[in-house]
């Protein structure tokens, strides 16, 4: 792979999970109150499964496009915990007065470095199982 073409799909992947979290997550007004009471929010269950699940398509797709290989998985994985990471901090810090944020943010990239690197692991397993099958 060229470093020409490798640059272009991790900028692709950084941008991807950028858009992930503003089409999921960016447009979430607040917290909601449920008729028993209960304080809910701000995001909603399927918001964040569906980022979640866009997440996962991102990582499969830019390990895919970079052919599986090790450095490459770990290019896609840092490329999206970052781009999600600061998205979401962007908007975290703006609206949080009392700094807790920070602690947010980084389980976010802890979560979300793990999730993604289980991705690549499990994406490299199926491919290399792919590539045995059609020799």
């Amino acid at each position: 792979m060229t470093f020409p073409r490798a640059a272009l799909v991790l900028l692709a992947v950084a941008a991807a999970s950028v858009a992930t979290w503003f089409a999921w997550l960016g447009w979430e007004t607040g917290y909601r109150t449920l008729p028993d009471g209960i304080v809910t929010g701000p995001y909603s269950t399927m918001q964040v499964v569906a980022a979640g699940a866009t997440i996962t398509c991102v990582v499969v797709a830019g390990c895919l496009a970079l052919r599986c290989s090790v450095k490459g998985s770990i290019a896609v994985v840092a490329c999206t915990t970052v781009g999600f990471a600061l998205a979401w901090g962007r908007n975290a810090a703006a609206s949080d007065e009392s700094g807790l944020w920070v602690v947010g943010l980084l389980l976010l990239v802890a979560g979300t470095a793990v999730g993604g690197s289980a991705v690549a692991v499990l994406t490299w397993l199926v491919s290399r199982r792919a590539g045995q099958r059609r020799r």
